[in-house]
């Protein structure tokens, strides 16, 4: 994939041009420039054409102002489930990302080879929001009770490889979920046949972690730099260990490239191991939901609730927006095409309120914690089009 051009900040507009949009007045936050500034963003043809401040309002075919609110590049949620109406795990994306600022949702593997053409046909192409994959390396995918990988004839190495060289313009790595539930004693083979397909196809891998019969160490052991895990901050089977710490073999793996991601979902996230995490200096490598049928109604909600969680344990807002922007988009290879409003690339924009107040918030161990602020959506645009009822 080319890299695209990186026009100066104001654009390559003239004076007598006219712009689509402009989203004007708001605070422009955009971790990728190192930018955080009140300033106008003008969107032609789908790009963004200009970042200025006071753009002409005459200039526009439409002004949405923003004044007091945060003008951010879309979110892109790194771990979603979106095969709804096959998998019980599904739920309705453009509902719970594109209508909470998340343009881009990259789908967890809900769908294994076998499956995946029907979750292009009948979930990716109809979709407003953009949606990317991570292939499971079961065929079934998470369709069936007990887990996927029970079954090891269903870990075919072969198929997941053919599925992702056909559907490469979407899926963005391979899959597995490891825990006792899932796997039973299957785990370590089911993480080597993940990564034999995973370097086959040059991306990444993603692993569940959660309560393991195989000890997390020798699965850590499988993963290479950019591989990530997912559910980190989990009071058991993350990067805390029994003794409330973070083990050597986990900081070792930080410092050869492996991601920690959230991924938040029903029993994905702890306060308190984030806390711990943070006071040893391993913060996430990106702030995902995993929304699911199951987490739709707490302790997840959404991205931006997640989000508010951790603002509230004290992330500064930029790091919290570039882990929702840029830095997911780097763990998927897509930084060159999204998590950026830099001038001339795709005009994905969200714009949030962060509202004061005193607000209850919930971690996957039901904790309850009380925040002072929130950051709530108000609006987003894919391709320089804003969403339905904008």
């Amino acid at each position: 994939m080319a890299p695209l051009a990186a026009p100066n900040l104001a654009g390559q507009q003239t004076a007598a041009d006219k712009f689509d949009l402009i989203v004007r007045g708001g605070r422009v936050i955009d971790p990728s420039q190192s930018l955080d500034r009140i300033a106008d963003v003008a969107v032609s043809d789908g790009k963004i054409a200009a970042i200025t401040p006071e753009l002409d309002p005459g200039r526009a075919r439409r002004v949405i102002n923003v004044p007091g609110s945060l003008v951010t590049p879309g979110l892109i949620d790194l771990h979603v489930h979106g095969f709804q109406g096959v998998s019980h795990w599904g739920v309705d994306l453009d509902r719970f990302c594109l209508g909470r600022g998340v343009t881009t949702a990259v789908d967890a593997g809900t769908s294994g080879a076998d499956s995946f053409e029907g979750f292009r046909r009948y979930i990716v192409n109809p979709a407003k929001t953009r949606v990317l994959a991570f292939l499971n390396i079961s065929r079934i995918g998470l369709i069936a009770r007990p887990g996927e990988l029970t079954d090891m004839r269903m870990v075919d190495v072969a198929a997941a490889v053919e599925a992702a060289i056909k559907h490469a313009d979407l899926i963005v790595g391979i899959k597995v979920r490891c825990s006792g539930s899932l796997a039973g004693p299957n785990e370590l083979e089911a993480v080597r046949r993940t990564r034999a397909a995973a370097d086959k196809i040059g991306k990444p891998i993603m692993m569940h972690v959660g309560r393991h019969e195989t000890p997390l160490e020798y699965l850590v052991e499988e993963l290479r730099p950019g591989d990530m895990m997912t559910h980190s901050f989990r009071t058991e089977g993350g990067v805390i260990g029994p003794d409330g710490r973070v083990p050597g073999y986990i900081k070792r793996a930080a410092e050869r490239g492996v991601r920690f991601d959230i991924g938040h979902g029903n029993g994905g996230f702890s306060f308190a191991a984030m806390e711990q995490a943070l006071k040893e200096g391993l913060p996430p490598s990106s702030i995902s939901s995993d929304i699911h049928s199951y987490s739709t109604m707490g302790p997840v909600f959404d991205l931006p609730t997640t989000m508010s969680k951790m603002l509230m344990l004290g992330l500064p807002l930029p790091k919290v927006i570039e882990l929702t922007t840029i830095e997911p988009a780097r763990a998927i290879h897509w930084e060159r095409l999204l998590g950026s409003i830099a001038p001339g690339r795709i005009a994905d924009i969200a714009v949030f309120d962060l509202v004061k107040g005193k607000f209850p918030l919930i971690d996957s161990s039901r904790e309850v914690r009380e925040a002072s602020e929130k950051l709530v959506p108000v609006l987003a645009l894919r391709d320089g089009k804003l969403t339905p009822g904008a």
